[in-house]
Order: structure tokens, then C-alpha cells, then sequence
């Protein structure tokens, strides 16, 4: 196999670290609204309301769940679609994905609203903190309000970087957390001591945050399609979305499981103090995880296109820089948290809460202790969803957030008290990575830890020396990479007249983005892979310039009299027995068939 070696940061590289910038300023942005809840009600409103606040914290992380199992599941089948060059099917399944969102809501929401009392005792408002039940009542009954808006508004939000527009995810975010937040002051305003108006700013913020988003889809040039028409198209699909959306699902309703019997362990054994200091750790951590969940879900975007792909070489690429640039996000966490605990934690508390301050401090230093390990097993596990290995995915979710860490906080709690409660994170982690190790040593293919890591087996991609990958930076790289896709051409006994038609493809279509896409100053990269396949000759072309849709540009051409216009692309379709293209992940792709 041609191997091109540099030094450069392939597309991969790029992709992942700009996707991964999106995806923290999205959720840090995010993150701080659901920060400053907290701390407007524990400044404002006092130990109790925290407390309540805290107990509210499972079914407040999962309001999105609707939105989230569909968002993840529909997007997993889109790209892996996409990748295979279904643009198509893959807009149907966008579309029901909308749809399901935004039905399912309003009717969990009316349901909620129609039990709020049950479910804040089920929440763990009884017994000693009997107390607290109006207060989660109050909270439940605002936050719902936004519940319809939260989840289709997910759904909008997981598909933005898909059709390259990133920035419209940050400028939403930042317009839900100034509505979070300004509705936050004034409910403490005008409605001092009402935790109904603070959960219905949390409302008004998701409502504000659906809003702009949906001004995506006025944005001719895009390639997410939304229409009515393709429902009954798509309904076959609603089973393969909630299969695949299912370790998301996994994840966060063992997440509310496993908080809720949390809070039932507080309130049967410690004081609200205790509580409190929890909760103080609960919203640190909506900040904290954003670090080391921003790699994660590029991962699993990346590796369910390149999977679909079936591309070893980039999925490789793909692991090594998640750690490489995860590791270095995550260490932002930990020091500060590790550093300055006390400083952090005093956020919440007024004055008089010395007691509670201390606890709070001591459980945001063991925070910061875990995000590494954090880092590595969500990395791990969402790997294996994005590469379709959901009954793994769904288990190691499940012990994740449920199964190893409920029995882990009950032992602990029972031999060190309330403070047990987050001394067991480190400890559950730990096990948790241990056997992530040990399934991927026990994986049957590969002889070594770097073969077995990418979990495939020797079927995935094309045999050995059918497969071609290099990249080029320049115009001179890109004559060359003509020249070696001929050469590899004849070596695969492609017979010589599809060769030159590979090599002079890879010299049109090369010099075409250098020449155009290259010329804003920034630093770009054209990706070519190619594989030889039952005698077939299959051309993928990866760069990360401004989106230029070539197959549009050739129907635009076509119409025309004028056959000498754009000479190069009518010769390279002329030539293809197809061509694709699809913009995602702020790149241009086309896969090309000789």
C-alpha cells in the first residue's frame, strides 16, 4: 500500500478538533446557564431550595432523553447513509426524527404535569425531606413548560455540524443562556422565592434556543431536508432509529435511575447538608463534562461516517487523536477543580454555610480526580456505538451510570457516610476502564492491543494492497497523488485506460480546489482514498474548503450551450459511472465510481 508521510494534520485531525471546539462551546455555553440556576437559587433562595434543586438534578438531565435517543440514533443512521452515499434516505430519516422529537414531548410533558407530586417522591422529596416536595413540585411544573422545544431543538442541534453550520449551534446556545439567565434575575425579581418561575426560565431559554436554530432552514445551500412527504418513506426506519439511539438511552435513563436511588440513599441516611453539598457537585459537573463528552461525541459522529465508509485507516487516525486532544482539553478540568476546590464550590453558598461549604469543597476536588478516567471510558464507549456495537455499548452504558455505581455509592456511603457518595466515582471509573481493557484484549481479531483497539475485524475495509490513501497540500502533492493513483491502478490490473481516467479525476478535481478552495490563507488538505473492488474503481475526495457542491455545479453546466465552460468537471462526469457529494463535518466529499 502507498502511504504518503507528513507532518501536517490530516483533514481527520482538523475535523476533530473543530468539531470538538463546536461541541464545548455549545455545551459550555449551555453548561453555565444550568451553572448559574444553582447558584441563583442557593445565593437567593437558601440550603432547602438547593437541596430541592438537587433532587430535581435526574429528571432535569433528563428531560432531553426523548430528544437525545432520537437525535443520536437518527444521526448514527444518517451519517453511516450518508457515507454510503444515500443523501436521500438519509434526509427521510432526519425527517421522522423531527416529527418523533417534538410528538413524544408533549405528550411525557402533559403526563408530567398531571404527577407532579408522585414524582417528587419518587425524586426523594420524603420522610425527613418531606420538606422539599412543594419545592420540587414548583420547579418540575415551570421546567416542563420547555420540554417540547428542548427535545426538537436536540434533534436540530446534533445535525448542525452534520450540514456544516456549527455556528448557528453556538449563536443558539448563547441566546438560550442570556434568556436563562436574564429570566433567572427576573424571577427572583418579581417573583422573589417561586421556583415555578425559575424552572420556567429554564423554559424560556430551550424555547428561545429552538427558535433560532430553526433559522437553519432558511439557509438555502444546505443539506438537511425537511418535508411532510417524507414521513411515510421514513416510518420503516423508526425501529432502526430507536435501536441505534438505545445506548444513548441506555446511558442517560440509567443516569436518572441511578440518581434518583442516589437521592434516596441521601435522605434515608444524611443530613441536607449533605444534599446539598451533592448538589453543588452536580452542577459543577454539567460544566466539567463537556471537557471530556466533547470528544467523545466526535467520536462517535466521525466513526459512524468513517465505519460506513469502512475506512480502517482513518479510524485509526480517528482514536489516536481523541486521546492525543481529549487528554489535553480535560486536563483544564482537573486542574482547576483539584487546585481550587474551596473557591469554586463557595460559588453557591452565602455566608453562614461554613459546613456545608467544606463538603461541597471536598467533593469538587474528588470531581476534578475524575475526569481523566471520565475522558477515556465515554471515548471507549462511544466508539462502540458509532461503529454499531450497540449491545456492548448498551451494557458498559448501563454499568456506567447504573449497574456499578449505585451498589459502589451505597458500600461507600455505608462505610464513609454522606461523603461516600462521590468517593465512590473515582473507584467505579476505575473499574469501569478495566473493563473496557480487558473487552478490547479479548477481542478475537488481531494479534496486538493497536490491532485489536479499532474492535474490526479483517473483512472491514478493501483487502491488503487494494486500498490507496494519501494527502496533498499543494499543487505539486496533487500532481503526484495523480500520478501514484496510476500506478497503483496497474499494480491492481486495472487495465490502463480506467487508470488514466482515475489519474486525470484526481488532476481535475485537485487543481480545481487548490486553485479555488485554497486561496483564503488558512492552512487545507485534500484526502484521497481509493479502492479497487470487484475490478470497480471507487474515487472518495475529502476536503476541508468551503463547500462547493460539484454535483450541483454539473447540473447548472449541463444546461447550458456553452461546452467549454468548466471543460474539467464535464470530463471527469463524463467519465464516472456516478458521483456523490455530501457536506458534513465542514468538509466536501465525493465518492466517484470508474
Amino acid at each position: 500500500m502507498f502511504t504518503f508521510r507528513r507532518q501536517k494534520r490530516s483533514i481527520i485531525e482538523k475535523v476533530f478538533v473543530r468539531s470538538q471546539a463546536a461541541y464545548m462551546g455549545k455545551n459550555f455555553t449551555q453548561a453555565v446557564g444550568a451553572l448559574v440556576d444553582g447558584v441563583v437559587i442557593g445565593k437567593a433562595l437558601g440550603v432547602d431550595a438547593l437541596a430541592a434543586f438537587s433532587l430535581v438534578w435526574p429528571l432535569a438531565v433528563s428531560s432531553y432523553l426523548i430528544g437525545g435517543v432520537i437525535a443520536g440514533g437518527s444521526r448514527n443512521l444518517y451519517t453511516r447513509m450518508a457515507g454510503q452515499g444515500d443523501i436521500d434516505g438519509a434526509n427521510q430519516v432526519f425527517t421522522l426524527a423531527v416529527l418523533l422529537s417534538a410528538e413524544l414531548s408533549v405528550a411525557v410533558g402533559i403526563a408530567m404535569l398531571l404527577g407532579l407530586s408522585p414524582i417528587a417522591v419518587v425524586l426523594g422529596a420524603r420522610g425527613a425531606n418531606e420538606h422539599l416536595r412543594p419545592l420540587v413540585c414548583q420547579y418540575l411544573a415551570g421546567m416542563t413548560l420547555g420540554l417540547p422545544f428542548e427535545n426538537t431543538a436536540k434533534v436540530f442541534s446534533e445535525y448542525m455540524g452534520i450540514d456544516s453550520d456549527h455556528r448557528r449551534t453556538l449563536v443558539a446556545t448563547a441566546a438560550m443562556t442570556a434568556a436563562d439567565i436574564l429570566g433567572d434575575l427576573a424571577a427572583i425579581t418579581f417573583f422573589p422565592g417561586s421556583m415555578f418561575a425559575l424552572g420556567a426560565a429554564t423554559a424560556l431559554g430551550q424555547t428561545v434556543y429552538f427558535a433560532v436554530l430553526s433559522t437553519h432552514f432558511l439557509r438555502p445551500n444546505r443539506m438537511l431536508r425537511f418535508s411532510l412527504r417524507g414521513r411515510a418513506g421514513a416510518l420503516s426506519r423508526a425501529g432502526a432509529i430507536l435501536v441505534n439511539g438505545a445506548p444513548y438511552g441506555v446511558d442517560l435513563l440509567s443516569s436518572v435511575i441511578a440518581g434518583i436511588a442516589i437521592n434516596h440513599i441521601l435522605s434515608a441516611t444524611v443530613a441536607s447538608a449533605y444534599i446539598a453539598a451533592f448538589g453543588v457537585r452536580r452542577s459543577i459537573s454539567s460544566l466539567v463534562w463537556v471537557f471530556y463528552l466533547g470528544a467523545a461525541d466526535t467520536v462517535w459522529t466521525l466513526s459512524s461516517i468513517y465505519y460506513g465508509e469502512e475506512d480502517r485507516k482513518a479510524l485509526d487516525t480517528l482514536q489516536k487523536t481523541a486521546v492525543r486532544v481529549g487528554a489535553a482539553t480535560a486536563a483544564i478540568p482537573t486542574i482547576l477543580l483539584t487546585a481550587f476546590p474551596r473557591f469554586i464550590a463557595g460559588i453557591f453558598f452565602g455566608t453562614g454555610d461554613s459546613e456545608t461549604l467544606a463538603l461541597a469543597a471536598e467533593a469538587t476536588r474528588v470531581l476534578g480526580l475524575t475526569v481523566p478516567l471520565c475522558l477515556m471510558i465515554y471515548i471507549f464507549v462511544y466508539y462502540l456505538m458509532g461503529t454499531g456495537k450497540l449491545r456492548a455499548a448498551n451494557l458498559f452504558n448501563f454499568l456506567l451510570e447504573l449497574g456499578a455505581v449505585v451498589p459502589g455509592v451505597w458500600l461507600m456511603v455505608a462505610l464513609f457516610g454522606g461523603r461516600g457518595v462521590w468517593l465512590a466515582s473515582p473507584v467505579m471509573l476505575s473499574a469501569m476502564l478495566v473493563g473496557a481493557l480487558a473487552y478490547i484484549h479479548n477481542w478475537k481479531r488481531g494479534d496486538t492491543f493497536s490491532e485489536k483497539r479499532l474492535l474490526l475485524g479483517p473483512e472491514f475495509s478493501a483487502a491488503p494492497g487494494k486500498e490507496l490513501n494519501i494527502t496533498a497540500t499543494t499543487l505539486a502533492e496533487v500532481m503526484d497523488m495523480s500520478r501514484r493513483a496510476g500506478e497503483f491502478c496497474l499494480e491492481n490490473g486495472i487495465d490502463r485506460r480506467k487508470a488514466n481516467h482515475l489519474a486525470l479525476c484526481i488532476e481535475e478535481l485537485g487543481v480545481n480546489v487548490v486553485e479555488h478552495g485554497f486561496t483564503d490563507g488558512a492552512p487545507h488538505a485534500i484526502d484521497m482514498r481509493i479502492l479497487v473492488r470487484d475490478g470497480d474503481l471507487i474515487l472518495r475526495i475529502r476536503d476541508d474548503c468551503r463547500p462547493f457542491n460539484l454535483v450541483e455545479q454539473y447540473r447548472v453546466l449541463h444546461d447550458e450551450e456553452d461546452i467549454s465552460r468548466n471543460l474539467g468537471i464535464r470530463v471527469v462526469f463524463g467519465m464516472s459511472s456516478s458521483i456523490q457529494y455530501l457536506s458534513t463535518m465542514s468538509t466536501n466529499n465525493l465518492i466517484i465510481r470508474i
